[in-house]
């Protein structure tokens, strides 16, 4: 079959679009979902592993928290953060964020990061993720709800130990409520989040090498293989990794999916 001369450019044009991540070729696959309490980290040879989220000892206190949402973060330094969502009286909800400086046995007054919410599922939402970064101990967050221009997985960060949070920055616009999660290291952020537009659940990753005040590139995060949920991901040294549960449609045993790439920054523009 013939194809066009304007087609043939459109398609060598993309062939020779960089990829924002080089995917190693093999994804490990182990028995069992993804804990929603399990999280990535990096070996300092680069191997990733799974471990159990840090928890405190106590939780920030505050009326209308949303139980169900509270996500807490260690830094190497010993300071604590907790994110969660309060509900409003008309049932939307506020982000909120404490601070700890004694590892999570008394916190400090929580600020919020995000008051833009519209919504009105109260408490039945996807919990925000919180991470710290190992080199600066900014303050990142990812989650989704309803803004006024639309529903859809948002990013903020704080660069003062949680003090003020910076203007929400939308990584994807979608209804369908999903999972995200966050992980940085230095001037480097990417978040993996559950795409609340594919048909079929699929995740995707968006990269910023600005320290998230602009994710200039997204990409696909999971393979083609089955349906991804319950985003993890970690970052170091030019290295990604990716994991999620993956089901197959009509049913079967979850798995636990594990996918390393090398980030390619030359392919942000």
């Amino acid at each position: 079959m013939r194809r066009s001369l304007p087609t043939l450019a459109v398609l060598l044009l993309a062939a020779c679009v960089p990829q924002p991540v080089v995917w190693d070729a093999d994804t490990d696959r182990l028995p069992g979902a993804l804990a929603d309490s399990a999280r990535l980290e990096f070996s300092t040879d680069l191997v990733p592993r799974y471990f159990f989220a840090w928890e405190p000892a106590a939780w920030p206190a505050e009326p209308a928290q949303c139980i169900a949402t509270r996500r807490a973060a260690l830094a190497p330094s010993g300071t604590a953060y907790a994110t969660w969502f309060t509900v409003r009286t008309d049932s939307s909800v506020i982000l909120r964020v404490a601070r700890s400086d004694d590892r999570g046995l008394s916190w400090q007054g929580a600020v919020t990061a995000d008051a833009t919410d519209v919504g009105r599922e109260g408490c039945a939402r996807k919990a925000p993720f919180v991470s710290v970064d190992s080199l600066n101990d900014y303050v990142h967050v990812v989650y989704h709800l309803v803004a006024r221009e639309g529903a859809g997985i948002f990013f903020s960060h704080s660069m003062d130990g949680g003090g003020l949070f910076h203007e929400p920055v939308p990584i994807v616009y979608g209804d369908r409520p999903s999972a995200a999660s966050v992980a940085s290291i230095g001037d480097t952020v990417v978040v993996a989040y559950e795409d609340p537009n594919s048909r079929s659940p699929r995740l995707g990753l968006a990269i910023s090498f600005t320290q998230g005040h602009i994710f200039a590139t997204r990409t696909s995060a999971s393979d083609e293989a089955g349906e991804a949920r319950t985003p993890r991901v970690v970052v170091r040294n030019g290295r990604v990794a990716v994991a999620w549960t993956a089901t197959q449609q009509g049913g079967g045993a979850p798995r636990t999916a594990l996918r390393l790439g090398t980030l390619q920054p030359s392919a942000v523009r």
